[in-house]
């Protein structure tokens, strides 16, 4: 028996080794993007926001990731990832609010999501 327990133990550990180093890579790629972000021209910006969006989503970073992808639907209306998740993280952030019992940031982030919704028919039926 002190043998399995040894194995999950150190299974663990490799585990919690593995998620610092996804970190600390994904940091430093935020990092090469914010710089690339100060040198870029508006039209190539769209996709440096949406990478640092997939990368502070990815790092459960929701406030940083909800801040680049609004940045990237504000210059373009394109439907893809970036409309997927940024309802997911309407979702997850209303959630939160819900489990504090933060009424207000509950409907900031309602409202947000429908605004999406009409954003994401708008495209489709080409009323942009």
């Amino acid at each position: 028996m002190p043998f399995f327990k040894k194995k999950k133990k150190e299974n663990e550990t490799k585990t919690v080794q593995q998620q610092e180093v996804k970190k600390e890579h994904l940091s430093e790629q935020i990092e090469e993007y914010l710089t690339k972000l100060e040198s870029t021209e508006s039209e190539d910006q769209i996709h440096i926001f949406n990478m640092l969006g997939s990368l502070y989503f990815e790092m459960e970073d929701h406030d940083n990731a909800i801040k680049y992808y609004e940045k990237s639907i504000d210059q373009n209306k394109t439907l893809g990832k970036v409309f997927t998740d940024l309802i997911k993280l309407y979702n997850i952030k209303r959630k939160e609010a819900t489990k504090e019992g933060d009424r207000e940031a509950v409907q900031v982030y309602l409202q947000k999501s429908d605004d999406l919704m009409k954003l994401t028919k708008d495209t489709i039926r080409g009323n942009m």
